[in-house]
């Protein structure tokens, strides 16, 4: 060991009934997000993942009970993000607790800022392997500066109206109309600001541990209503997560009483793996990637798949290319089990 390589650094941190909510990174993202009005460019300009920059915010809102960020609408070319007066007052707290600190300036860690240019192409939403593959293909199309961040379904639509994102997929079922996306894109008042576009259908199953015997959708909801079974669940704001509940919720289940099921797992892929490594029994995710990590998988059902993009960003070179390459996407099924392609992928659908 080489004592004079060895660092001392000063961090601020703000607690709330003994529970961390801000420290210079988030105080930084807000100041950021204060000046600049979007989430996103905050995030590039301090080298963050988006991604785990909107959890983050998410869990501090879930312990103060408010609300950090709210969209500010707007027409075209208005909208984005704004601190809300609890966020303004957050750093300013902050603000003040760091000057108490002042004479310890010198070993205050300091973030860099760099600035980049917005990327060609903004993808958000719900995770899914085949858009994972679409982008391979953009890339390979000279698209090299595309940004993808798995925010859920429900995180796609707000970032719509934070003028956020270019391109967003969701799944989203209403089990009032037992239709799905259009409902949703309406509850968030959307449809006049985006066009709807038709993508694919994806096969739901239970994936389960391969230990496991169990030969009925009946049978994994009562085991896991007994406490017989650990779920590993997606993240909140997740398609896959919402219809979980409403599925639940409809065969009389308390959620609440479910093992593993505050758990949140990013990407199929990670629900799939915790299976795998044996941290969950079964979990809620699409048969393409029960059998690519050789899961056994019970059916549940057909979902759809759709993407939604803002009106704004229609012309964009990078939106007509994304549209010219999904609407090519059906040579691509056959290494894709789990999904159905019809001849209207690719179609804008009235809202």
């Amino acid at each position: 060991m080489k004592e004079d390589e060895i660092e001392v650094k000063v961090e601020v941190i703000l607690f709330y009934r003994g529970e961390p909510i801000i420290d210079s990174s988030l105080a930084e993202v807000l100041r950021l997000i204060k000046e600049k009005g979007s989430i996103l460019a905050a995030c590039r300009s301090l080298g963050l993942a988006y991604s785990r920059v909107w959890e983050r915010m998410f869990k501090v809102e879930k312990i103060l009970g408010v609300k950090l960020i709210e969209a500010k609408r707007g027409g075209r070319g208005g909208g984005g993000a704004t601190l809300t007066p609890y966020a303004n007052r957050l750093l300013e707290i902050y603000s003040s607790a760091v000057e108490k600190v002042r004479p310890c300036a010198s070993l205050l860690g300091r973030i860099p800022i760099v600035e980049k240019p917005p990327p060609e192409l903004v993808i958000m939403g719900s995770h899914d392997p085949l858009l994972e593959h679409l982008v391979g293909i953009l890339r390979s199309k000279g698209l090299s500066d595309v940004e993808v961040h798995w925010t859920g379904s429900l995180g796609g639509l707000a970032s719509i109206i934070l003028r956020e994102a270019d391109v967003v997929g969701i799944h989203l079922f209403d089990p009032e109309t037992s239709t799905y996306n259009k409902p949703f894109i309406k509850k968030f008042m959307l449809e006049k600001e985006v066009m709807h576009v038709k993508g694919y259908e994806r096969e739901l199953v239970f994936a389960l541990k391969p230990s496991l015997s169990i030969n009925s959708l009946d049978e994994v909801v009562r085991r896991l209503s007994s406490g017989e079974l650990t779920i590993a669940n997606r993240i909140k704001g997740s398609g896959t997560r919402l219809f979980l509940e409403n599925l639940l919720k409809m065969k009389g289940v308390d959620v609440n009483k479910i093992k593993g099921f505050e758990t949140e797992y990013r990407t199929h892929f990670d629900v799939a793996r915790a299976i795998a490594m044996g941290k969950a029994d079964v979990g809620l995710t699409l048969r393409y990637v029960a059998e690519l990590y050789r899961l056994n998988s019970i059916h549940v059902t057909w979902e759809e798949f759709d993407y939604v993009i803002p009106l704004e960003k229609r012309n964009k070179r990078s939106v007509q290319l994304f549209l010219e390459t999904l609407g090519k996407i059906n040579e691509l099924a056959p290494r894709f089990p789990g999904y159905r392609i019809s001849e209207k992928v690719g179609k804008v659908e009235l809202l």
